[in-house]
């Protein structure tokens, strides 16, 4: 069968997808992966179809800032990018899924449902973070109201009423949604942030139970495969020769947007290091602010595969991205993490309800806490044990897998004779 997996986001997002895309085709699949434009090199060196999908993220450092603020994040995002450019998006998902057998998408596709309808195929949502399914039962920490978080021992009711301003709230960025429904000639429907996303063929939650266990209000035919992981190869011959000579050593990221913007960050981190007498790697993205002189103690790139250098270094310091939660996880490190907006500040207190993990907020970027928070990690050896213990007693692989027999056998259900060939 053709399969389409489709993404709006940051590398943490696309990821996934290829994980997915790239299992689709050792099974036999055709796959095809539809992502913004400047992802089109990172999808074809997986030796996958790329197809063009607007809105792209804008990439410049202010615009960055301005999306990625802690509580103000999601609504501009969602209402001036996502909802603003839904018309593009719908038009592209719509070539991309011509022809194919079946549709897969991430987060912040709200018309993937009337494109599917549109194909007659059956179609799937990636939930990749606790944070997407808005359960009352198992609350989420709500970058644009953190305040809310603790109430959740009060029980389902205080996040429910919250829920219910969020859904008039959510409305109301939507209403480019909306009107885009009506130029259709369709009814408004259901709210695209809280109740369309998810596929009445089914859910793929991309997360295991040891983070976010299945609660009663998700949605209905649902499958916990667990983290989808894209094996992206070795790292390059310069991280080699400085992780082979000497201590394992502590790594900074951002993240693939994150990192772009926060000026600070990497010149309080080697600041930090020095003081903790530590080895470190820093991956700066395109960030300008890098710092220069560096020791011969310090590597830095712009980029480097955090599949292959987790395994071998002491600890991580990141913004709380899903991906690089999920990395640490595999490799079985503790982590620092400094949560910046999304699902962020949920991924830190999950990861700190483990025991791997401790959180810094955003404003408190400085070396003193930086080094503060990893001599707490490193200095007490319960949180590598508590990380090795995770690494070791679960099986990380297998997610993509689970995922995609569920894709199969949903066309198998749903399906024209055509789709599915035997053999």
């Amino acid at each position: 069968m053709r399969v389409v997996f489709a993404c709006i986001g940051s590398l943490g997002d696309l990821h996934p997808m290829l994980a997915l895309a790239v299992e689709a085709r050792r099974r036999g699949h055709e796959a095809v992966v539809a992502a913004a434009p400047s992802y089109s090199v990172n999808v074809e060196r997986a030796g996958v179809e790329f197809r063009e999908l607007r809105p792209e993220i804008p990439s410049d450092p202010d615009d960055l800032a301005y999306f990625f603020h802690m509580s103000r994040g999601p609504e501009r995002l969602l209402r001036q990018v996502v909802f603003a450019g839904v018309r593009e998006t719908h038009a592209d998902l719509s070539a991309a899924v011509r022809g194919a057998d079946a549709l897969v998408v991430g987060e912040l596709l709200y018309t993937a449902g009337l494109v599917a309808e549109g194909e007659g195929i059956p179609w799937w949502n990636a939930v990749l973070a606790p944070t997407s399914m808005l359960s009352a039962t198992d609350p989420c920490v709500l970058a644009p109201a953190p305040f809310l978080h603790p109430f959740r021992k009060l029980g389902a009711w205080v996040h429910r009423l919250a829920y219910i301003g969020g859904r008039i709230q959510g409305r109301m960025w939507a209403r480019e949604y909306f009107r885009f429904r009506r130029e259709l000639g369709l009814p408004p429907g259901g709210n695209p942030i809280f109740d369309t996303k998810h596929s009445p063929h089914g859910t793929l939650v991309m997360f295991p139970e040891f983070l976010g266990a299945p609660q009663p209000d998700w949605p209905g035919n649902f499958v916990q495969a667990g983290f989808p992981f894209y094996e992206q190869g070795g790292m390059s011959a310069g991280l080699e020769e400085f992780l082979s000579a000497g201590e394992a050593p502590v790594v900074f990221t951002l993240g693939s947007i994150v990192s772009h913007f926060e000026p600070r960050f990497y010149h309080e981190a080697l600041a930090a290091v020095r003081m903790l007498g530590r080895r470190a790697v820093l991956l700066t993205g395109r960030n300008a602010e890098v710092p220069r002189d560096l020791p011969e103690t310090v590597f830095v790139a712009r980029y480097e595969p955090l599949g292959a250098l987790l395994s071998r270094v002491a600890a991580v310091v990141h913004a709380g991205g899903i991906g690089t939660c999920a990395e640490a996880l595999r490799a079985g490190v503790p982590s620092v993490i400094v949560p910046f907006a999304f699902d962020q500040p949920d991924n830190a207190w999950r990861l700190g309800r483990l025991g791997v993990a401790r959180s810094l907020s955003r404003g408190g970027i400085s070396a003193r806490n930086l080094a503060r928070r990893l001599n707490e990690v490193l200095g007490d050896a319960g949180f590598s044990t508590r990380a090795r213990g995770i690494s070791c007693g679960f099986d990380f692989g297998g997610a993509a897998g689970m995922a995609l027999e569920r894709v199969e056998n949903g066309v198998r259900k749903s399906a024209r004779p055509s789709m599915i060939r035997e053999g």
